[in-house]
This record gives C-alpha cells, structure tokens and sequence, in this order.
C-alpha cells in the first residue's frame, strides 16, 4: 500500500521556491568569498579554467566555512523566514549550522568522486529535516542534480534493503528513473529526506556551484543531525573563538554515561574539546573523566562544587539521559557560578537563558518515531 505523503512533505515535494535574487543575492555572496583567496576567478562558470581541481577543494573549503560566518547566518535566517513557515503549517524549526558547498566541475568524474544516487535517511538526515537545494550558477541537464519521484524512490529503497543490492545495481536503477532539476539563479529545490538524487557526469562545459541547507521541523526526527550540534535555532549565531578564557581555571569532562556518549571513545570526545579550547583560549588544567556506569554523574558533581571557573565538556548530550538529575546538574552550575561548555554545540551555560536554550535543544526533537519505509512489512 503506497504511503500518503503528510502535509509537511507536500510543500516538499520536488517543489520549486522562486525568491528574490536582489534581496538574496547567493550567487554574488559566494563570488565574493571566492575572490577573498582566487581573486583571479571572475565567474562561478568558468572557475575550472583558472583554478586546479586541487585548488578547488581548498576554495571549495573556504566557502563552505563562510557558511558559519554571523553575516551568513543573519541573511539565511531571514531568507528561510520569508519562504519556509508557510510551507512547514507554521511549525517552529531549526536550521542546518554550516551549510553544504558542491562543486560540479565539466567532467567530474575524472577527476574526482562523483556524488552517487543516496537519500538523506542514509547519510544520517532524518525524517524531520528538509532540504533547500539552492545553485548559484544555471543548473540544468547533466550539471544539475538528478532526482527520483517519491514513488519510485520508497520501491527501490525498499528493494535495497531487502535484497541488499550493490551500489551498481542501486546507480542503474535509479538512473532508470532520475531526472534532471533545472534551475536559475533566483530560484531554489524543495525535498525531503526519502527522496533519492545524484549526480551524473557533467557535460555541459561549465562549472555548477550550489548550497545546499537543512531545517529540522519540531517534534520531528532528526536522525543523527541533532539540535544544537548539527542545527541550530533562528537567531543562535555562536562562533567558537569570540572568547578569551586567559587565566581563567578551567579542567575538561569526559565520559560515556548517555546514549549519546557511550558510543563516542574518551580520545575522540577530546578531539572535539581541543579545538573548542583553543579557539576560545581556554588554558585548562587537567582532563577528567567519569567512571563508566555511573549515569548520575557523581564525578561531574564533584568537579562542579570543586568551583573551577569553566568545565567543558564533549556535547550536551554528554549529559546524563535522566532529565531530573541532568536539570539538577545545571542548576548546581549556575549556583556555583561554574561555566558549563559544550564544544561540539559551541554554547555554554552561564545564565537562566542559557539553560532555557539548551533545553530547547535537548527536547526540540527526537531521534526516530516510525519505522522506515524498508521496515515496515
């Protein structure tokens, strides 16, 4: 029996968003970050003549990070103001912290990997997200993405799963079925998380260059994109690095007491926290960690009522699963007047608003609620 598509899919279904290219000039915003290291490329079309593909990763790079500048976030807040409400039925969302940079250079695929058919789902997109798929230069025929109809994508996932098919086969039958999104500057793609796409080899003569951004819709799924981390709220424009910690004391908190953190080794949560201290010149003095299995997190309250000015830990889904206790931990903080850090969320707890925030975060959406189509029998 085929699946009803809700009404929070049908805005978003290979629907075409036609904004305003003189209030939300993306292509001219991305030319400019462009020239702030190859001042030399004077078009996003011909950037393959003047750039090596070598190089192009590393632009590439510098324009993806530009994506989590203030004045970005600022205008892609307002940009998703103007057009997306109306087609989420209102509902409060959030949106993707950094956004996604593709490169289409003519004839990818000789050069480099060619982004093969995948749905969201599989590359840890969950349900609840929604994807804004927005090119800065024309995008059209074999330099545009590729997609499949809803209907068409839920059989052959279906099929994938079930017969556990190779990544060849999935390519063929997809290509059986994809077809091509065109579109200008001025104009952006709608789709949600089922739907398969690709690229196939551009042949066209020019380069493509595209963003592409997420939303997360409240009390929807966020697969493994989680709020605070991978999204973020409207307005929550922090950076790490705008702050100076210089002699302040401060230690680092490890440990695998949630589900969340159970899974991520001590070496991996510090390399998470490293950075963050760097950036925000935090100078701590040693790395703590709880005992495995002690889910209350005694050893975090020890350290708070040992009153260092900051603690900083992995995630705020380091924290313990149990709301109660994890509520009482925040507020000990508070009262102790000890920073509590989150480096991969890069927010801390300093103040009610903070807390308020982070609990936001922590209770905007849940990891999974049905079965995924494959599953279902």
């Amino acid at each position: 029996m085929e699946m009803e598509l809700t009404s929070l899919q049908k805005e978003f279904n290979n629907c075409t968003l036609d904004y305003d290219l003189e209030r939300f000039n993306w292509p001219a915003w991305a030319l400019g970050v462009v020239q702030e290291i190859a001042p030399q490329v004077t078009k996003l079309e011909t950037l393959h003549e003047v750039i090596s593909p070598k190089d192009i990763v590393t632009v590439s790079r510098h324009v993806q990070n530009a994506c989590s500048r203030k004045d970005f976030m600022e205008r892609f807040d307002a940009f998703v103001a103007e057009y997306i409400p109306q087609r989420i039925d209102g509902k409060r969302f959030m949106i993707q912290r950094q956004g996604t940079l593709r490169v289409v250079i003519p004839n990818q695929a000789s050069v480099s990997r060619r982004l093969a058919f995948h749905q969201g789902i599989f590359v840890g997109n969950g349900r609840g997200c929604r994807t804004i798929w927005t090119p800065f230069t024309e995008a059209r025929g074999t330099n545009t993405m590729w997609m499949v109809d809803v209907e068409n994508s839920r059989r052959i996932t279906k099929q994938v799963m079930a017969e556990k098919w190779s990544l060849e086969r999935m390519e063929d039958e997809c290509l059986k079925h994809a077809f091509p999104i065109t579109l200008k500057p001025g104009q952006s793609h709608l789709f949600f998380q089922e739907m398969l796409h690709g690229n196939v080899n551009n042949e066209e003569g020019y380069t493509r260059v595209s963003m592409d951004m997420r939303i997360l819709i409240e009390g929807e799924e966020y697969g493994r994109r989680n709020p605070g981390g991978f999204m973020r709220l409207p307005g929550d424009h922090e950076v790490a690095g705008e702050a100076d910690y210089t002699g302040k004391s401060a230690i680092t908190y490890a440990g695998w007491n949630s589900k969340f953190s159970n899974q991520i080794p001590l070496p991996m949560q510090r390399a998470i926290i490293e950075p963050y201290c760097v950036k925000n010149k935090i100078e701590y003095t040693s790395y703590e960690f709880e005992n495995e299995h002690l889910d209350w997190m005694p050893g975090l309250e020890h350290y708070i009522k040992e009153q260092p000015d900051v603690i900083v830990l992995c995630s705020i889904y380091s924290m313990t699963d149990d709301i109660e206790r994890r509520k009482e931990l925040f507020n000990l903080a508070l009262e102790k007047g000890v920073e509590l850090h989150f480096a991969n969320e890069l927010c801390s707890i300093k103040t009610r608003k903070d807390l308020d925030k982070i609990e936001t975060y922590l209770n905007f959406a849940v990891a999974k609620k049905d079965p995924h189509v494959w599953e279902l029998v």
